[in-house]
């Protein structure tokens, strides 16, 4: 697994294929498609969910686990950014989806 340094939250750009909502959508309906990552290739899965608490309660979010641990979320204000709020790179994943 690769580490990469803390830039800040919503840093950068990710150059995604798919909008946010697409892609919740696509995930939703396929949650057992295997991706991996842009990066390095490590294999992970997503998944559609909302959140059930914290700052972004009740909205939608996509959840990426590799190895059977959550790596990072996306919320749809941090699509086509290279890391989210909390300041995890998703542009890996967001990516490959």
């Amino acid at each position: 697994m690769t580490t990469k340094p803390n830039i800040g939250p919503h840093a950068n750009t990710a150059h995604n294929r798919m909008t946010f909502d697409a892609a919740f959508t696509h995930i939703y309906a396929n949650p057992t498609t295997p991706y991996a990552t842009t990066g390095d290739g490590t294999p992970f899965t997503a998944r559609a969910a909302l959140t059930t608490r914290g700052v972004h309660k009740g909205e939608r979010v996509i959840i990426f686990r590799s190895n059977g641990q959550e790596r990072a979320r996306a919320y749809a204000c941090c699509w086509g950014h290279g890391t989210n709020c909390n300041r995890t790179h998703i542009a890996c994943y967001s990516e490959a989806v």
